[in-house]
C-alpha cells in the first residue's frame, strides 16, 4: 500500500453522516476529508446517485481511523456517544 495516498475509512449515503464521521476523526487528530461523488446533490437519495460519499485520511493513519470507528459503532455507551 502507498502511504503518501488517502484511502477510503468509510462510506456513508448522506452528507450529515459524513459529516460527523469527519468530526469524530478530526478530534482524534486523524485529518481527514470526504468525497461526495457526483457533482450534485441529491436528497434524501435519488436514482441519478452515483455512490455513497467517501471518508478519506492518510494511508498511514488508516488502520487507527477503522479501530476508531469500529468502537464508536460497536458500543454507543462505552465510546460516550450517548448522554448519561
Amino acid at each position: 500500500m502507498d502511504k503518501s495516498n488517502p484511502v477510503v475509512v468509510a462510506r456513508a449515503w448522506l452528507e450529515g453522516e459524513a459529516s460527523v464521521i469527519k468530526s469524530l476523526l478530526e478530534s482524534y487528530d486523524i485529518p481527514c476529508h470526504y468525497s461526495t461523488g457526483f457533482p450534485v446533490r441529491f436528497y434524501p437519495l435519488s436514482p441519478e446517485r452515483e455512490g455513497p460519499i467517501k471518508i478519506y485520511v492518510p494511508a498511514e493513519l488508516a488502520e487507527e481511523a477503522r479501530r476508531i470507528l469500529e468502537e464508536h459503532e460497536s458500543d454507543p455507551l462505552e465510546s460516550g456517544l450517548t448522554e448519561e
